[in-house]
């Protein structure tokens, strides 16, 4: 069973990458927020193989996070392996979570092929397993970075003056947080996934 694969991007499609790792190039299909790559660069792509009778397909994620997300959304009955790429391509990690713990099927029925059953039926079957990720599984990120670290202690403070407690703060701001985020932003993140 392939984790991972580390090597260098030959090619960049419209829906997969090739990675060369000692003379074998892997395409390997990947949502949008993993085309946040470089030519000629050397990456790490995680890895979910797919295996039917007539296919093997590789979908690639930047994170580990990001791979166990999809496996959850593709356990769902109805959603494949494409279907979880077309969640993942429409909306990043933090606000797939964010939508199926608020239970709000109109974001996610605005996902081409996802209806409003099959909606339901994302918060009816991983509601409380992904409040659980967000706030327990999803590792404490160190990033090292002062500015990062600042955004982070600005929104823990922000969401122990409304009320919740430092622990839970400190989870909800960790799983949630994103390299891009203004701690006004993670706060709003935080807020909707702490209700």
């Amino acid at each position: 069973m392939i984790t991972y694969i580390r090597g260098k991007l030959v090619e960049l499609g419209e829906s997969f990458i090739v990675i060369e790792t000692n003379g074998i190039g892997y395409e390997i299909f990947c949502n949008g927020y993993t085309f946040e790559v470089t030519l000629g660069k050397e990456e790490k792509i995680y890895i979910y193989e797919h295996i039917k009778e007539d296919s093997y397909d590789l979908y690639g994620f930047k994170t580990k996070e990001d791979k166990e997300l999809f496996k959850k959304l593709i356990s769902v009955s109805g959603i494949g392996p494409k279907g979880g790429m077309q969640i993942l391509n429409k909306y990043a990690t933090s606000e797939v979570i964010g939508y199926i713990t608020q239970g709000d099927t109109k974001a996610l029925s605005k996902v081409s092929g996802i209806g409003p059953k099959t909606a339901q039926r994302l918060v009816l079957e991983l509601k409380d397993s992904l409040a659980k990720l967000a706030l327990a599984e999803i590792p404490l990120l160190q990033t090292g970075k002062e500015d990062y670290k600042e955004v982070k202690e600005e929104a823990i403070e922000a969401l122990m003056i409304l009320g919740y407690g430092q622990n839970e703060s400190k989870k909800a701001v960790e799983a949630l947080f994103e390299y891009q985020d203004t701690s006004e932003k993670l706060i709003k993140k935080a807020l909707s996934l702490l209700g």
